[in-house]
C-alpha cells in the first residue's frame, strides 16, 4: 500500500525494529499518544569509530497531506504483509526497510505459548506480569556499549522463549539445564558463549513440539539482527528492562555487585554492568518457580573464608575476596572480582593451593569435574561438594573422597539465609587443608576465630614455581607442589591481581575469546 489512509493504522504497522538495505539497524517509537510524529534512531551496523546515531523525524506534512515523510525522504510503498517500507528521496534515491525476521515458518509468533498454536484460547504471552508494557521511548543505541546490547539481545531472546514454552515445568527447567551446560556439554555445535546455534542437538533434548522448536531456532536466529535494538536499562532501584521484559532485583545483589566493582568507583559503565550481570543471570530463572534457580546457593561461608579459592562461584554469592574466586561470565564479571572460569582458570591457581570446589549439579559438569579430580587432589588441598546420583563415576565416590561428611543445608547468599539441600550431598576435605572453625556447632568450637593462616607471602621465584608445577605431569606438579610449599612454609595463597587475570578487552565483545565456563547450577540443584 501507499501512504496508507489509516493514521493510526501506519503508526501502529511503523513503530518497533527495522533493518534498512543500506546497513542501519532502526528503531522507531512515538513521543506521546496525542502526536502522530515518530522517531526513528539509525545506528550504523558495523562497529567503526566514526559510527553515529541519527535520529530523523518521521510524520506527515498535514493530515491532508497522504505522504509521510522521514527526514528528506517520503514514503513510496509501504506493504504490511511482506513487512517492507520504501522510502524515497527527491533525487530518487532509495532506502527498503524490512523487519528483522520473516514470518515464523511454524505459525507460531514470538512470545505465544505452545497452547496458541494447538487452537487453544490463551494470553500471547504466558507470563504477562514479567513484561512491563511501556511504549518505548527513543534512545540512543550508541550511547550504550555495543557489547552490552549484544548481551540484551541474547537475555531478551532467552525471556522471549521463556515466554514461548509456557506454563510446562520440565521444559522450562531442561532449558535452564541446556544454557548452564551449553559451554561444556560434548555435543555443543556453533552458537555463542550464552546459547546454543538454533541447529545445536541440545534443542532437540528440549521437550517441546516440532513447531516449538523451529519458533526457538527462528527466534535465536533472529538475534544476530536484534543486536542493537535490545535496550538494558534501569527502571526505578530495583527493575532492569531488557527489551519488553522486566527483570527484578534483591537489593542485597546490587549492593553486592557495588561493593565488589574493580574499575574506578565513578566508572560511568558501572550502573550498566551491574544491569547487564542482572540480566544474565535472571536467564537461569524458571518463571513457574518460587525459588530463584541454585546458581546463587553456595557452601556455608565460614568454610569458604578459609580456602584460598573458589571455582563455580560469581561476585553474587562468592565468600572470598576479589582475585581469588572464578566465575561463568569473565568477560562481564572481571570487573567484579572474577579471575576466570571453569576449567582453564585451573591452570592460573598456585598448586597447593586451599580450593572450594562446588560445581553446577547437571551432567556435563559433574561429569567433568569428576574426570578431574584425581589431577585436581593431587595439585591442590580441595573441599569439594559432590551430589549423590546415579552416574557412571558414582562408583568413584567411595575411593576418591573418603570418610567425607554429608551436607545437610547450603548458603542463600542473596537471602542471608541457609536453605535445605534437596539431593543428598557430599562434603569431602582435604585432610592436609588447614583447620577452620566446626559449621553448626553449639557454643564456640575450640578451632573458631582463633585460626590464623600464617602471614609469610611467596616470593616471585616460589609463584613461578608453582605456575610451572601447573603445567607438569601430575607426579611432576605433586613433587614441585610439595618443594614449594616448604620453602615457604604458608598455607595461604595470595589473590591474583587484575594484571594477571586472564586478558579481557574490556571495551569489546569478548564472547569468541572465552574459554569453557560455567557456574552454579538450576532450581534441580541443592
Amino acid at each position: 500500500m501507499v501512504a496508507p489512509p489509516s493514521s493510526d493504522h501506519f503508526v501502529k504497522l511503523i513503530q518497533g525494529h527495522w533493518l534498512d538495505s543500506i546497513g542501519h539497524s532502526i528503531i522507531v517509537s512515538k513521543g506521546s499518544d496525542e502526536d502522530e510524529t515518530l522517531t526513528a534512531v539509525l545506528t550504523p551496523l558495523v562497529d567503526h569509530p566514526d559510527a553515529r546515531d541519527r535520529a530523523l523525524r518521521i510524520a506527515r506534512p498535514s493530515r491532508h497531506d497522504g505522504y509521510w515523510r522521514c527526514g528528506k525522504a517520503h514514503l513510496e510503498f509501504a506493504d504490511e504483509d511482506l513487512r517492507r517500507l520504501v522510502w524515497v528521496t527527491e533525487d530518487g534515491r532509495r532506502s527498503v526497510w524490512s523487519r528483522s525476521s520473516e514470518a515464523d515458518p511454524a505459525g507460531l509468533e514470538p512470545g505465544r505459548s505452545e497452547d496458541d498454536a494447538n487452537g487453544h484460547d490463551v494470553s500471547r504471552n504466558a507470563f504477562p506480569w514479567l513484561l512491563h508494557n511501556v511504549p518505548s521511548e527513543p534512545w540512543l543505541p550508541l550511547d550504550v556499549p555495543r557489547d552490552i546490547l549484544y548481551d540484551g539481545a541474547r537475555v531478551a531472546a532467552l525471556l522471549d522463549i521463556r515466554q514461548m514454552i509456557g506454563p510446562r515445568t520440565e521444559p522450562q527447567e531442561r532449558l535452564t539445564h541446556i544454557l548452564m551446560d551449553h559451554d561444556l556439554h560434548p555435543m555443543r555445535q556453533g552458537g555463542d558463549y550464552l546459547i546454543p546455534a538454533a541447529d545445536s542437538p541440545l534443542w532437540q533434548t528440549l521437550d517441546v513440539s516440532d513447531s516449538m522448536r523451529r519458533s526457538i531456532a527462528q527466534r535465536i536466529s533472529r538475534i544476530a539482527h536484534e543486536a542493537l535494538s535490545q535496550r538494558v536499562s534501569w527502571s526505578g532501584d530495583a527493575e532492569v528492562w531488557v527489551g519488553r521484559h522486566k527483570i527484578s532485583c534483591r537489593t542485597r545483589d546490587i549492593q553486592a555487585l557495588d561493593a565488589r566493582w574493580v574499575p574506578p568507583p565513578k566508572d560511568e559503565r558501572k550502573p550498566l554492568e551491574i544491569a547487564r550481570l542482572l540480566a544474565l543471570y535472571s536467564v537461569f530463572d524458571n518463571p513457574l518457580s518460587n525459588r530463584r534457580n541454585g546458581v546463587h546457593l553456595g557452601l556455608d561461608p565460614e568454610i569458604r573464608r578459609h580456602c584460598d579459592f573458589e571455582l563455580f562461584a560469581s561476585p553474587l554469592n562468592a565468600a572470598v575476596s576479589n582475585g581469588r574466586f572464578s566465575s561463568k561470565w569473565p568477560h562481564v564479571e572481571w570487573r567484579f572480582g572474577s579471575i576466570g572460569s571453569y576449567p582453564s582458570v585451573i591452570d592460573y591457581l598456585p598448586v597447593n593451593s586451599v580450593v572450594c570446589i562446588n560445581p553446577p549439579f547437571t551432567e556435563a559438569y559433574l561429569a567433568d569435574v569428576m574426570a578431574r579430580l584425581g589431577e585436581l587432589k593431587l595439585r591442590f588441598r580441595l573441599r569439594i561438594a559432590v551430589p549423590i546420583l546415579e552416574a557412571p563415576w558414582r562408583k568413584k565416590l567411595h575411593s576418591s573422597l573418603p570418610v567425607p561428611q554429608l551436607l545437610k543445608t547450603y548458603y542463600d547468599a542473596t537471602a542471608e539465609t541457609p536453605a535445605d539441600v534437596l539431593h543428598p550431598t557430599l562434603l569431602w576435605e582435604d585432610p592436609r587443608c588447614p583447620p577452620r572453625p566446626i559449621v553448626g556447632s553449639d557454643g564456640e568450637s575450640p578451632l573458631s576465630a582463633k585460626v590464623q593462616y600464617p602471614t609469610a607471602k611467596m616470593g616471585g621465584a616460589t609463584l613461578a614455581a608453582m605456575a610451572t608445577a601447573a603445567t607438569l605431569s601430575s607426579a611432576a606438579g605433586a613433587a614441585v607442589r610439595d618443594q614449594a610449599a616448604a620453602g615457604n612454609g604458608s598455607t595461604s595463597s595470595p589473590p591474583l591481581n587484575p594484571q594477571e587475570w586472564p586478558s579481557l578487552d574490556a571495551n569489546k565483545d569478548n564472547s569468541k575469546k572465552l574459554p569453557k565456563a560455567s557456574k552454579e547450577m538450576t532450581g534441580s540443584k541443592k
